[in-house]
């Protein structure tokens, strides 16, 4: 397991041989990426599989109806894409649009009756009150050998330090209620029975100009 059960020990989540044994698992399974951008790393993880979209909406319609926006992209090279959100009204026009979308609550006890390769959970982890009750939920739907790939903002980018050395406050997104940070990450996993595989990375570095 890429968790570390702290608990085995003396149930101090500050003991130092746990913290030191978790630096060395997330340093051991990070990958980092810099020849892709996130939406090109997610479309090779989705590429040919039944895909579970929570949150697809995306908040609303002006991202649906960007040339990028994920759930489209996401839904041209799956083999089959469900996607689902709490967002009733947007729900029901991207229906009417063709998309195979449904209104659930994504932190709920409901099955959904279907079981996929790949659960994809993207920029939603920081919305919601019940994180655990989000993979749970994630985790029922997996198939067998199935994998949650979840995608977050990285709380310690420099443009979100540059804002605060700027502007002496760093304002994100208001309907976050939480940062993640892979030790967030981990922990999850260990309270919801996840492995751990990986984190990664992304931050795609632009070629040298010629000039």
């Amino acid at each position: 397991m890429n968790t570390i059960d702290w608990m085995s020990l003396d149930g101090d989540p500050n003991n130092p041989e746990a913290r030191l044994a978790a630096s060395y698992k997330l340093k051991e399974i990070r990958q980092i990426h810099t020849n892709t951008d996130l939406i090109g790393f997610v479309l090779s993880q989705v590429a040919g599989k039944r895909v579970l979209d929570i949150g697809f909406a995306c908040h609303t319609m002006k991202y649906a109806d960007h040339s990028k926006w994920r759930h489209a992209l996401i839904s041209k090279v799956a083999e089959y894409t469900l996607g689902i959100d709490i967002l009733a009204p947007m729900t029901q026009e991207l229906t009417s649009r063709g998309y195979n979308v449904r209104c659930v609550d994504a932190t709920s006890e409901e099955d959904l009756g279907e079981r996929f390769d790949l659960v994809f959970i993207g920029d939603v982890l920081m919305h919601v009150e019940n994180p655990s009750a989000l993979l749970r939920f994630a985790r029922r739907h997996c198939s067998p050998g199935g994998r949650i790939l979840i995608s977050t903002p990285n709380p310690f980018s420099r443009k979100f330090i540059r804002q605060f050395m700027r502007e002496g406050v760093m304002v994100v997104c208001l309907d976050h209620v939480a940062w993640i940070t892979p030790t967030h990450v981990m922990e999850l996993a260990r309270r919801t029975k996840l492995n751990l595989l990986a984190y990664h990375l992304i931050k795609p570095i632009p070629p040298l100009s010629d000039v």
